[in-house]
């Protein structure tokens, strides 16, 4: 059945249909743009089209519904094909490709780089994707190709002090000679997903040029999606996404990737998707500050609001609230989510937390921290704490305050695990780690608010609201860095427009 679009709808497939005009559209949470697009791309002549979706759900998604004409691709997809036109073969996709490289390079390297190793695997794996994220160039390679950052010591302390590490030469030198090894082995076709966006973007990409491209979640991408995009968009572009949304910069996300994408035209007509199908009407007021004009349609819920403050409460509380709806509990940081979960569990209920690698990640930091399974939780705990003012103590000493918060994080995660009841050794720790990061309990769902971008469950519960904005951000913004500020109070606006019908605040500390 056809829908029949709102006035809004209607002045973006006029204007799509009627001229070559690039078309910007500012599209608020829950504003029906899939929708949109789709209706838009049917009212286009037949000519060759791109549709570029955030990722492989949204594709299988958009090319069910986009006109034969549209090609569906995801950026990383975009990328991939152009790089396997560009070496003229078929590219071999290994997602562990630079660990691979890295102990490769290690054992060759002699006893010295085989002792850092075993600390710092993990830390030079990060630098060198995050070069790869930044678009930087290793000199061998900058005669032919042009990077956003040079491979010299400026370079690589800038990447250093966007990871909060240390510079260390003995690192840096490990991550240029994998990076030089992962672009060779690029060249001769096997790529993992990073290498996806970098070697196209940097290395010669050849794209097929688009006379229509539509590029949906455009607040989300990085200056090396840009390049790509200009290298594929021939003809009118159309990019739509949520500034208020933009929540990835710590990815590497250009925190302005809409406002940047201007500069790929001259000319641009804007256009808004400000009514909302999703939100209810009790949540949309609460935007009006941070997203003025968001309006809730008509038959929207009118949606209820709860907010349990400072008093005591329950999962039981919070499911006669839902009253057999799903719920989300989403919060900023990881740590209240694991307490919040082990709490739910005592309980004899099941929940799952989002996010696999986030369980892993702490199980192989406790297996570092505390290796022997049978020890105490009270032992465990004090490694832990002892541990964590170490890495403090160091990020502080060499001018890394925003790493702090992150060890605090991963501090209190393990803490909300060691200090449960449930826990009797190192090795139930583990366990419960992964119990609740176990996909099949779904009823309760437990995320932090970046990984509930893009979803939505009839009931929402913020967990410790106050941790928005965080300290570091409100501290950024008075050293005259606005840009975690804003991206917090984005996320706040991310959490609250999930709810379908039932938005409710609560603190940690007093849930029984």
């Amino acid at each position: 059945m056809a829908l029949t679009p709102t006035a809004q709808q209607q002045a973006i497939i006029t204007t799509a249909r009627t001229t070559q005009s690039n078309i910007m559209v500012k599209a608020f949470a829950g504003c029906a743009k899939t929708s949109t697009v789709e209706m838009m791309a049917r009212a286009l002549p037949i000519r060759p089209s791109l549709y570029v979706v955030f990722n492989v759900k949204n594709k299988k998604e958009a090319e069910s519904r986009m006109p034969t004409h549209f090609n569906v691709k995801t950026i990383n997809g975009l990328g991939h094909e152009a790089w396997g036109r560009t070496i003229g073969k078929r590219c071999a996709v290994e997602p562990d490709k630079i660990g691979a490289i890295l102990k490769d390079v290690i054992k060759k390297a002699g006893p010295e780089y085989e002792r850092m190793s075993r600390d710092n695997f993990g830390e030079v794996l990060r630098l060198v994707r995050y070069a790869k994220l930044r678009g930087l160039v290793p000199q061998q390679y900058s005669d032919t190709y042009h990077g956003l950052i040079e491979d010299d010591d400026d370079g690589w302390e800038d990447i250093c002090d966007s990871l909060y590490m240390e510079f260390n030469e003995g690192m840096i030198w490990l991550a240029r000679e994998v990076l030089l090894r992962d672009i060779r082995m690029a060249f001769e076709g096997t790529i993992d997903y990073d290498d996806q966006i970098y070697m196209s973007a940097l290395f010669g990409g050849v794209f097929t040029r688009y006379a229509e491209v539509i590029l949906d979640e455009a607040q989300d991408l990085s200056p090396l999606n840009h390049m790509m995009i200009a290298k594929t968009a021939a003809g009118r572009l159309t990019v739509v996404g949520d500034p208020l949304q933009a929540i990835y910069a710590f990815r590497g996300a250009d925190s302005a990737s809409m406002e940047r994408l201007r500069d790929l035209r001259d000319e641009w007509v804007d256009l808004p998707l400000s009514l909302t199908f999703r939100c209810p009407k009790a949540v949309v007021a609460r935007q009006q500050d941070h997203a003025p004009g968001f309006t809730a349609y008509d038959t929207n819920e009118e949606g209820s609001i709860h907010n349990f403050g400072d008093r005591e409460w329950n999962i039981e509380d919070v499911e006669k609230i839902a009253d057999g709806k799903q719920i989300a509990i989403l919060c900023r940081n990881n740590a209240p989510l694991l307490a919040c979960a082990l709490r739910i569990i005592k309980g004899g209920r099941g929940c799952t937390i989002m996010g696999r690698e986030i369980g892993k990640t702490l199980s192989n930091l406790s297996k570092k921290i505390f290796s022997d399974d049978d020890a105490p939780p009270e032992v465990c705990l004090a490694l832990v704490n002892n541990w964590a003012e170490r890495e403090i103590n160091l990020a502080i000493a060499n001018g890394k305050d925003a790493h702090v918060a992150i060890i605090q994080d991963k501090r209190e995660c393990l803490a909300a695990v060691l200090e449960s009841s449930l826990c009797t050794s190192a090795a139930k720790c583990r366990e419960l780690l992964g119990v609740m990061f176990d996909t099949g309990n779904l009823r309760i769902t437990l995320a932090t608010g970046h990984k509930a971008k893009g979803l939505e469950w009839p009931v929402v519960l913020h967990l410790d609201p106050w941790r928005v904005p965080s300290k570091y951000a409100i501290a950024a913004r008075d050293n005259g860095n606005p840009v975690p500020y804003e991206q917090d109070l984005n996320l706040k606006y991310v959490i609250e427009t999930r709810s379908k019908s039932v938005l409710c605040f609560a603190n940690l500390e007093p849930m029984l």
